[in-house]
This record gives structure tokens, sequence and C-alpha cells, in this order.
């Protein structure tokens, strides 16, 4: 029986999806959990600490082939885990989080992180747009690349981005009102494990200050943020799972081994909107996949 090492960062509904999503590709493929592949599931519950932890048990165990969700664990895995095929989901690209060199048993999807319609979304529904604030965990290279990468796109248009360190999702109200004190017209979380984990707490500031928040992960509007536009992570894990499915049958993926997921969705949550102040274009309205009241 095949064995698979999987590991997440955390528990999360949003994550969860994509991992549905991944195991729904094997299973199409007829690789069944159980009937002839063995998964060893593992969740690092938040801390980073514990991701090579995790993934020496895995490499001690002589697993078949490692997955992992979320960018922390990607990286961790690029770097550690050598002798073992590696498929990645919902994480930025090797690339983008800083990995000079692309290990060859490494495969997966990434999240190219549309930047600039991200940021020209957030610029059309909020009228007089100055001033943005994104707590974020400056600990997770995935939230750090995108808080580098929206800084520069919003600077573009002249808007300032203001930032709170956020170690654990504790501190998220701490970090909301000190952002909410500096004047923000706007709420942003790009990519942010610790801070989706807390998401429902900053979106119920968010309602207090009158302060819409943005994310860049679309299933988090479910979560209480009044827009989510980003990667549909069900297809996300589903075409991750596709490369991992061509390892199980004992072939190489078809080149890159690195690919980008294109397809984005836009989620508006109309109670959040109202909650938070905020009036969606109608334009803005007409591009969503879905609107949840």
């Amino acid at each position: 029986m095949i064995t698979i090492g999987y590991i997440q960062i955390t528990q999360d509904p949003v994550l969860d999806s994509a991992k549905k999503g991944l195991f729904t590709a094997l299973a199409d493929s007829g690789f069944v959990d159980g009937k002839n592949i063995r998964v060893l599931d593992n969740n690092a519950q938040g801390d980073l600490s514990m991701i090579n932890t995790i993934l020496q048990s895995l490499i001690s165990r002589n697993v078949d082939i490692v997955i992992t969700n979320s960018t922390p664990c990607m990286l961790a895995a690029a770097q550690t885990v050598r002798n073992i095929p590696v498929v990645f989901t919902v994480a930025f690209g090797p690339d983008q989080v800083g990995l000079k060199t692309v290990p060859p048993k490494l495969y997966g999807v990434f999240d190219p992180l549309k930047a600039e319609e991200f940021a020209s979304l957030v610029t059309e529904c909020v009228t007089g747009l100055k001033r943005i604030g994104i707590p974020y965990n400056n600990s997770e290279p995935n939230a750090e690349y995108s808080v580098k990468v929206l800084s520069t796109e919003f600077s573009k248009r002249g808007i300032t981005i203001v930032t709170a360190p956020v170690s654990s999702s504790n501190e998220i109200v701490q970090a909301g009102q000190a952002l909410a004190g500096q004047n923000i017209d706007a709420f942003v979380v790009a990519a942010d494990n610790t801070v989706y984990l807390g998401l429902p707490v900053l979106a119920k500031l968010a309602g207090e200050y009158k302060k819409p928040l943005f994310v860049s992960d679309p299933l988090q509007a479910e979560k209480g943020a009044a827009i989510g536009f980003g990667v549909n992570y069900r297809q996300w894990g589903y075409q991750s799972g596709l490369k991992a499915v061509e390892l199980l049958k004992g072939r190489t993926p078809k080149q890159p081994n690195v690919e980008p997921i294109l397809d984005y969705d836009l989620l508006i949550n109309s109670k959040a909107c109202e909650a938070q102040g905020l009036l969606v274009p109608e334009a803005v309205l007409k591009k969503a996949v879905r609107i949840i009241n």
C-alpha cells in the first residue's frame, strides 16, 4: 500500500476545502485512503515550529510521497525533504518566497497573487481610499510576501499601507484596534494563516469601526470579510492533486513541475458589507461568483 504523508499548517475551513479537492482528485483516479493508499494526516495546529518535526517524522517513516497544504509547509518541505517527491497546494511559488533553487522533486500549483486586480478592486469599492491597515504575521513567508507586493501596488496609486504585527490569533483585537486608530479607510488581510484563524474577530472590529475588510482568499468572506477576491481553493487542491496522481501512477508529472492557478473568484458578503459600512458598486456586484446573504 502506498503511504502518503500529509501536512497542513492549521485547522481552517478554507484550507480544508483545498484538502478535500486534492483528495477528491486522488479518489477520482482510483486512489482511496484505506483501499490502496494510506494517508498519515498531520496538522501543525498553527505552530510553525511543529512543521519540521512533522516532516522529520514522515521522512523517518519512509513515506512514498509528501503533500503539503500552505506556504510554510511547502517551504519547509522544499528545504528538508530530499529523496521523497513533494506535492504542494495553497502556497505561493518557491521563488516568490525566496527559495533560490527549486528541488527537482517539488511539484505543485501556486497562487501568482493578482495584486494589481486586487488593488483595483479595493480602490473601486472604497471612495477616496487613502490608507489601508494590514495586520500580519511576518513569521509567515506567505504573509510577508503578500504585504510586500500589495504595498508596492497600492503605493503606485498613492495609497499608504499601515501594518500591525500579529504573532498569534490572540493578538488580532489589539492589532485591529491599533490600525483603526491610525485613520485607515479599510482593512486588508492577504495570505495570512494566523490572521485568517481569527478572522471573525477582525470582522467584528471592522463592523464596530465601519472599516470594510477585504481578503485575498475568497472563502474567508464566509467568516465575515466584506469582499474576498482570489483563488478557488477547492479547484486549487484538485489541480494539485492531479500532479500527485501522476506520481502515484509512477509517472513524472508534465512540465512545468510548478505552475500557477489562474482562475480567481470574487465573493461578497452582503451582511458584512452593511455592517462595515461598505456600499458595493453595481459593477463589482455583477462580477461576483457568489453573494453571501
